[in-house]
């Protein structure tokens, strides 16, 4: 905490109101190298300014997702090269100057104060519903009424509760609420992981402000959401027995027979076999991990050039990923029915998106008498598995991966390649800023 409250970025934020590039750099590099500011709290004392700003969240997810990529990274093994150690230590700037890039317009309206006025919290003990606050919250959200969001939830904050019941109260008002991609709950994860970078405390308000709006996403109600709420209405397919379950976890109930039978019938056969997994024994995390591998699957399936499928794809990975963020943030049974809504998107674009060859499956094809190189020491494996992704050898590099992993190294570090390699990609192409990140 002392490095976000002491280190001065006022020259940094200069530069990203300037929208100068340049100077975001040499800042960053300072910041990160004389004054050894780790490189999550530079994305949150950035990221504050910028939840002021509103606006859509693309922005400020990509700034979340380049902060922590930027700590992957630093867990990337120093190499014998000279200058190793200044390297490691600055290379987190590029994907935080790209998340810099990404929110320039935001913090230049959010910077100066004072800040936007927000509403009367509505304190819960205030509330007449019978079903307390989260009725109010669930009834703000299906008729689009941002204040009250914000007085719902500005509520919590008064009280004092741990902002994870603050998260617990947004993720069950979404549990079966899914326009298209989901975006209202990939939001909330990435605006939460912005203020775990900055210890939440009283910077709470800047993100009602600016996840309000998005909450209550306009776009209307698709298929999915319909199964996930038909299913969920029968009694039968509560899932509150869970809380009172004292068997052993059983995690393989979520696997690959599971994730194969989320795609072999309809958007209630996907919720049957997440309820029946949940029964064998794998816990509301097992099963939501599943459901994102299966969502990955259909990543892979998509054909090299349809940037379309691709988009839809990611958007429901991404989607997924937060159902399963959700789950390790909060053992609330009242977020549970998100893993039927996630089980039915995943039905449902495989559904909507024709099978054939995928681009894994053809770069696999090409790269099938690549032999794996790296050795057994981790820098050196990370270094040919970045090569080997920079050339699109995909089998070589899935042969280096699944051989780093399985020797016990640090799945951090190479997370933090991947991403690097993804942030130089965003830097070559041309469009939209944080594509690949």
């Amino acid at each position: 905490m002392a490095a976000i409250v002491s280190a001065d970025i006022s020259d940094l934020l200069s530069s990203i109101v300037a929208g100068d590039e340049e100077s975001m750099i040499r800042n960053t590099f300072a910041l990160l190298g004389t004054q050894r500011v780790p490189p999550a709290r530079l994305a949150a004392r950035v990221g504050i300014p910028a939840a002021w700003g509103g606006g859509d969240g693309l922005a400020l997810s990509t700034l979340s997702v380049g902060g922590q990529v930027a700590e992957w990274m630093r867990s990337i093994p120093i190499g014998p090269e000279p200058g190793a150690e200044e390297r490691r230590t600055l290379a987190p700037a590029l994907p935080l100057v790209q998340g810099f890039v990404a929110v320039a317009d935001r913090v230049k309206q959010g910077l100066p104060e004072p800040h936007p006025t927000l509403p009367e919290p509505l304190i819960p003990r205030d509330v007449q519903h019978p079903d307390g606050p989260l009725g109010v919250l669930r009834e703000a959200v299906a008729a689009h009424d941002v204040e009250n969001v914000r007085r719902i939830l500005l509520g919590y904050y008064a009280t004092g509760t741990d902002y994870r019941n603050i998260l617990t109260a947004i993720y069950a008002a979404l549990d079966v609420r899914y326009p298209e991609g989901g975006r209202p709950l990939s939001f909330a994860v990435a605006g939460s992981r912005v203020l775990d970078m900055a210890d939440w405390g009283d910077r709470l308000p800047a993100f009602i402000y600016w996840y309000a709006p998005l909450m209550v996403d306009s776009a209307p109600a698709t298929p999915v959401e319909a199964a996930a709420r038909a299913y969920l209405a029968s009694p039968d397919h509560a899932l509150g027995w869970l809380r009172t379950r004292l068997s052993i976890p059983k995690e393989q109930a979520a696997g690959q027979t599971f994730q194969q039978a989320l795609t072999a019938g309809s958007g209630e056969s996907a919720c049957t076999a997440t309820l029946q997994a949940l029964r064998d024994g794998a816990t509301p995390m097992g099963v939501a991990a599943g459901i994102s591998l299966a969502a990955a699957a259909l990543v892979n399936r998509v054909p090299s050039g349809d940037d379309s499928g691709l988009r839809q794809a990611a958007e429901l990975l991404l989607y997924t990923h937060s159902v399963h963020v959700a789950t390790t943030q909060t053992q609330s049974q009242e977020i549970w029915p998100l893993l039927y809504t996630a089980a039915c998107a995943v039905n449902a674009l495989h559904a909507a998106r024709p099978a054939g060859e995928s681009a894994s499956a053809s770069r696999g094809q090409r790269a099938t008498n690549s032999m794996p190189v790296g050795g057994l020491i981790a820098a050196s494996m990370l270094r040919s598995l970045e090569q080997q992704v920079q050339m699109g050898d995909t089998t070589a590099a899935l042969q280096v991966a699944t051989r780093y992993l399985q020797m016990g190294h640090p799945p951090r570090a190479l997370a933090g390649v991947i991403g690097h390699v993804a942030a130089v990609r965003d830097v070559s192409a041309a469009g939209e800023p944080g594509r690949f990140l």
